[in-house]
């Protein structure tokens, strides 16, 4: 199955693309920044910013699927260059609009916030507002930006560049990173073991290097800190995610205070493999062979799993089929992975699958349909609630993946169940503890940046201190392991975005664990998440839900059920 991309455009010649563009540009440089000053105009104003950023931004999603299944093809990526360029002059047009609207004067600001014109836009408001204190003029705003482009955009591109030229002898093929990493899930245990010696080798070898791009981009955030006046090297992450450096700092202490199930499930992945500690190199070496799942069941599966929580899940996901708003098999030309694309309020989700017809694919489908219901829901929402914050991009998607499992687990042998659940654990193990690991890492060597650059060898000791607290005497590690932390690009390109991926998922266990509790009752209220948005901020979407973010009834659901899944191994 092949998506079907006529609900945007008719095809890359489609005259209205192109004027929608046109349109997009006009009323970008139509928009009076003084508007703002008047509730009632600034009620017009926001409708007409909705509008041109709908008319950018449709021609953009376009081009960007068309291009995501033909990357080889000149039209495709000419067509996504143009689009891409004209999509740059609008966002630049709205700039001066943006600012003045962080940049209002208090009692202007207030008339727009009591102004029930615009009391579905207040949580957008207050959101610009947030920014208002950390935001310079706009002049200090493009020297930044420019300042950016020689710092740490420079460095980031570099680190990509250079790491991406990376080559491994493995298995007597010469092979790419990406590849080498799969290499490490494979069955067969001398491949393990020569993937881990290549890749760890050579980032060991190239330590010293890539110790200089992190020195350098620890010190560009250091700067921006000063520069923006924040106090504190979370704040900016917390603003952006909407909680506070607290709830982050509570969140780092409750899920290290349970890395001892770590260790646990460590422990007893040794066992399994027959060793007193698990190597590091058998991390993630599979337990067993995993079974076939072609798409058509795994189209059946899912949409089973959805039914039983909510036929209205299901008939959303339903039409993702019907309508062909879903890419399945991989072609040549078609960009690696999947992904959802949420579209707007007013178009609709397009999903993007690689399926192989195994086990893994059929909860990438879940995943990713699970985005696509997300989407779906939140289209109640006008543009500029449209969407997710970052403590629950992920809700609906790893909630998808579990409702899979619980299905399976009633199904599967008493083997296959083991290895289901097995995997369930090691899932949390990446996605929760390794990230708080990371976090706890990044902020230690961030902190050691400000007195002055650090050695390789410092980089070493951290990360071989953080990881010996996580996994405890589960795992035997090689000279080799101190060096992974030079493989992580989210180092890099981002600052402290690893810990919002273990806040996502503790969010999808406590609302999984209401849930439990809950039974039916809970299935209209977890749809009221989905459906807000970003209308809310998200402590006050999961209060609608019964979950208070950062609680400790919040942590206890979470790590409830972690627990449970660790028992059930037998």
């Amino acid at each position: 199955m092949e998506w079907d991309l006529s609900d945007l455009y008719g095809g890359p010649e489609d005259s209205r693309l192109w004027e929608d563009l046109e349109a997009a540009l006009a009323l970008a440089g139509e928009l009076d920044p003084k508007d703002l000053e008047d509730p009632l105009r600034a009620e017009a104003l926001f409708r007409r910013y909705e509008e041109a950023l709908e008319k950018a931004y449709k021609p953009l999603n376009y081009a960007s699927l068309y291009f995501a299944t033909r990357t080889q093809d000149p039209t495709a990526k000419a067509l996504l260059d143009r689009v891409r360029s004209r999509y740059t002059e609008v966002r630049n047009r709205l700039v001066p609009l943006e600012v003045a609207l962080r940049k209002l004067p208090e009692e202007a600001f207030r008339r727009l916030l009591e102004y029930e014109g615009l009391s579905d836009l207040r949580h957008f408001l207050e959101r610009q507002r947030a920014y208002a204190p950390h935001t310079l003029s706009e002049r200090e705003e493009e020297l930044l930006n420019l300042k950016g482009l020689v710092g740490r955009s420079a460095w980031s591109q570099f680190y990509t560049e250079y790491t991406g030229r990376f080559r491994f002898l493995v298995g007597g093929k010469e092979r790419t990173e990406m590849e080498v990493r799969a290499l490490r899930r494979d069955p067969d245990p001398a491949l393990r073991r020569e993937a881990h010696r290549a890749l760890y080798g050579k980032l060991l070898e190239e330590a010293p290097t890539l110790a200089s791009v992190f020195n350098a981009v620890y010190l560009d955030y250091l700067q921006d800190l000063r520069l923006r006046g924040y106090r504190h090297p979370l704040e900016p992450v917390a603003l952006r995610d909407e909680v506070e450096v607290k709830d982050i700092e509570a969140l780092l202490e409750a899920t290290e205070a349970h890395y001892p199930l770590v260790e646990r499930y460590y422990l007893w992945k040794a066992k399994r493999l027959g060793q007193a500690k698990t190597p590091s190199e058998d991390l993630l070496a599979p337990l067993g062979e995993k079974p076939k799942v072609p798409f058509e069941e795994a189209r059946a599966l899912v949409l089973e799993a959805f039914r039983r929580f909510s036929p209205e899940m299901a008939a959303i996901a339903e039409r993702f089929f019907e309508g062909r708003w879903i890419d399945v098999y991989p072609r040549p030309g078609k960009r690696g992975g999947a992904f959802c694309s949420g579209g707007l309020p007013s178009t609709h989700p397009y999903v993007l699958l690689n399926h192989t017809d195994d086990l893994d694919s059929a909860h990438t489908l879940a995943h990713e349909l699970g985005h696509g219901v997300h989407f779906y829901l939140a289209r109640k929402q006008r543009l500029l609630n449209f969407g997710a914050s970052t403590p629950l991009a992920e809700t609906a998607s790893v909630f998808a993946e579990i409702l899979l499992d619980d299905l399976l687990l009633e199904r599967l042998p008493e083997e296959e169940r083991t290895l289901l659940l097995a995997e369930r654990v090691e899932d949390a193990i990446g996605t929760l503890f390794r990230q708080v690991m990371y976090t706890f890492f990044e902020r230690r060597s961030l902190e050691a940046r400000k007195e002055a650059a650090l050695a390789p060898e410092e980089f070493h000791r951290l990360w071989q201190e953080e990881q010996a607290r996580l996994y405890g005497a589960g795992v035997a590690w090689t000279e080799l392991d101190r060096s992974a932390w030079a493989g992580i690009p989210h180092f890099v390109h981002y600052r402290f975005y690893t810990y919002s991926y273990a806040l996502g998922y503790l969010v999808v266990l406590a609302l999984y664990g209401r849930y439990r509790e809950e039974g039916a009752a809970f299935v209209p209220k977890y749809l009221k998440v989905l459906e807000a948005g970003e209308s809310l901020g998200p402590k006050e979407i999961l209060a609608q839900a019964g979950v208070e973010l950062g609680s400790e009834a919040f942590f206890r659901y979470g790590f409830g059920v972690l627990e449970a899944w660790l028992k059930a191994l037998p």
